[in-house]
């Protein structure tokens, strides 16, 4: 497996998307959210790549196409293994209350500074680990990246 990057630089193309899709949004909040979505769904499909999965976004010849559907619930799909929660943290958080969604294998958690000019991935939790509607997570209690990959294998061979 390549070597897992833990803080990505953000690629000036992809923050000119955000810019953009953010700009197209009916009011300041919605924008933002937009804006932090798209910023934390390229750097959880960033990271996916890396780890040499395919997910739904790639298969777009454009990827500014294969974004728009997943920029609402800042989500990833895996074909053939399922959906991944990518949630943003804001620089210093050290917990974040997340919303279940039962559709879901896989949260992978995304802290973006206030000058946005980086992303660092934290960790992942599996959705097995989410009980409730609503649950309070530690950053503490994050896995390594380096227990994704298996993670997802195990998925994928499951719905074989």
């Amino acid at each position: 497996m390549k070597d897992i990057l833990t803080e990505l630089p953000i690629d000036k193309q992809v923050y000119n998307l955000a810019l953009g899709y953010a700009s197209e949004q009916a009011n300041l909040q919605h924008g933002l959210k937009i804006f932090y979505n798209t910023m934390t769904v390229w750097a959880v499909n960033f990271l996916l790549g890396r780890m040499d999965f395919e997910t739904l976004i790639d298969k777009d010849d454009d990827w500014t196409v294969g974004i728009e559907s997943a920029l609402e619930l800042a989500d990833v799909m895996l074909p053939g293994i399922g959906k991944i929660q990518c949630c943003r943290i804001d620089e210093g958080e050290t917990r974040i209350i997340v919303p279940a969604q039962d559709d879901r294998i896989a949260y992978i958690f995304v802290e973006l500074p206030g000058s946005v000019e980086k992303v660092k991935l934290l960790g992942f939790l599996p959705a097995t680990d989410i009980h409730g509607d609503t649950v309070e997570i530690s950053v503490t209690n994050l896995q390594p990246f380096d227990r994704l990959s298996d993670y997802l294998e195990a998925i994928q061979l499951q719905t074989v």
